[in-house]
């Protein structure tokens, strides 16, 4: 029965990994009819309804303190999501998905930096086989320089990294679903303001582009959460992380296959790069998170 639950579980996690790696793609040809951040507003507003539906109990009844450590995490999860949105209108879906996959190896970095620790052997391999995956990745060659979509989205993926490691100090403090539900309405909230403020508001929502809000907020924000938080019981954080270090590969499949995507043979030496830096980085970690929030 357990091994059953398991599998049920893991394959969950890679239905999701499946969801997140798409939506680059999707998020990409959205942009081409509204602002990132009313694009990020909606969505996160949308899907932090459809979540308090289920943790409004647990919001009511949270302390103070939740709402504080929410908002926190909202502003490395804003980070994360805006940078990588607005990068994907400079750059293709398939480096968006590598790129923003760095944010597992830097956590250890950061954590390191944080707690003033001797980096291990394995965190030095980590590092040196991630620049050269990003080099290979993003530079045409010796002389030219990291594209400006491409940096954007290695923001982002610095974004998510601390993301990760704050969650990893604060999250078990708090119920999951409320502290959760705080981070999205937060993301939601400031790109909503901020998009109302500097974008225009589209003059009409075609298909596509109201399925891709859809996508986004139900199976990429609210739906991913909720099988992640109610399925890692039967699992590992690690064996659930190994899982969606395939998002960037769906990302890539994505991209090749609905927007035309290529990876040059340089590149995708790049990219396979990256993809083992992320596996040594969960494979030799110790943390209690192992998986990321959204």
């Amino acid at each position: 029965m357990f091994l059953k639950r398991r599998t049920e579980a893991e394959l969950s996690m890679l239905l999701v990994a499946i969801v997140w790696g798409s939506t680059f793609v999707i998020v990409k040809n959205s942009l081409l009819e509204i602002g990132p951040f009313l694009f990020l507003g909606i969505r996160f507003i949308l899907a932090f309804v459809l979540l308090a539906l289920v943790s409004w109990r647990h919001l009511k009844s949270a302390p103070r303190s939740t709402y504080y450590s929410g908002c926190l995490l909202g502003i490395f999860l804003a980070i994360g999501y805006v940078f990588q949105t607005v990068g994907l209108k400079y750059t293709t879906s398939s480096n968006a998905g590598f790129i923003t996959g760095l944010s597992v190896v830097l956590v250890p970095i950061i954590y390191i930096l944080m707690n003033r620790l001797k980096p291990r052997f394995s965190t030095i391999i980590t590092v040196l086989l991630a620049f050269m995956g990003l080099f290979l990745l993003s530079f045409q060659d010796w002389h030219t320089s990291l594209s400006y979509g491409d940096m954007l989205v290695l923001v982002c993926a610095f974004g998510f990294a601390f993301h990760i490691v704050f969650v990893d100090r604060l999250s078990y403090q708090h119920n999951a679903l409320a502290i959760t539900s705080v981070q999205i309405l937060f993301v939601g909230l400031f790109c909503m303001v901020v998009g109302l403020i500097f974008e225009p508001w589209p003059q009409r929502f075609s298909f596509s582009l109201i399925a891709a809000l859809l996508i986004t907020s139900i199976f990429a924000t609210s739906l991913a959460f909720l099988l992640q938080n109610s399925m890692q019981k039967y699992s590992t954080p690690t064996r659930f992380a190994v899982i969606l270090t395939t998002e960037p590969v769906f990302a890539a499949l994505a991209g090749h296959f609905w927007a035309g995507e290529t990876f040059t043979q340089r590149a995708l030496v790049g990219a396979v790069m990256i993809l083992v830096a992320m596996l040594i980085a969960i494979l030799s970690r110790k943390d209690r998170s192992g998986v990321r929030m959204l």
